[in-house]
């Protein structure tokens, strides 16, 4: 099972990626499948991109690492409306579609033989997640709690 139902978010089990994050840093991104749905004119709801299992958390000083990728693929199409969004937003949603993430998955493999082992740890364990994740979706939102 790797979703629950909708009036369950509470039992998400958050998976956390940590390299150089103090265990204190309250500033964070989530990364949230949507839980897809085949219904015409659907418009999801809060709770249906909070209800995957095992949602993926990143502290600042980690996901900081990450955004060089994320911004190399920019700018990008909304995967829900189509909005062209300019730039990554860590203050805000981010609706990113399965074409998108395999094109950051691209650019941090390229990278990985040229990064210390303690990054390439974290960063083969964020694409293992988000292909993980793809398995049961077609867009990760990311938000974050800025």
């Amino acid at each position: 099972m790797v979703w629950l139902n909708t009036d369950d978010y509470k039992n998400q089990e958050y998976v956390e990626l940590r390299l150089n994050a103090p265990k204190s840093e309250k500033i964070c991104l989530e990364f949230h499948p949507l839980k897809m749905s085949c219904e015409p004119d659907w418009n999801p709801m809060w709770e249906e991109w909070h209800c995957y299992i095992s949602p993926l958390r990143i502290y600042k000083q980690d996901y900081e690492l990450l955004l060089n990728y994320f911004n190399k693929i920019y700018p990008i199409k909304d995967a829900f409306d189509g909005t062209l969004e300019a730039v990554f937003d860590v203050c805000f949603c981010n609706w990113i579609g399965k074409s998108d993430w395999h094109s950051i998955i691209d650019e941090i493999e390229r990278d990985l033989n040229c990064v210390s082992n303690d990054k390439k740890g974290l960063l083969t364990d964020f694409i293992a997640w988000i292909k993980k994740a793809l398995k049961h979706t077609s867009i990760i939102i990311v938000e974050s709690n800025l």
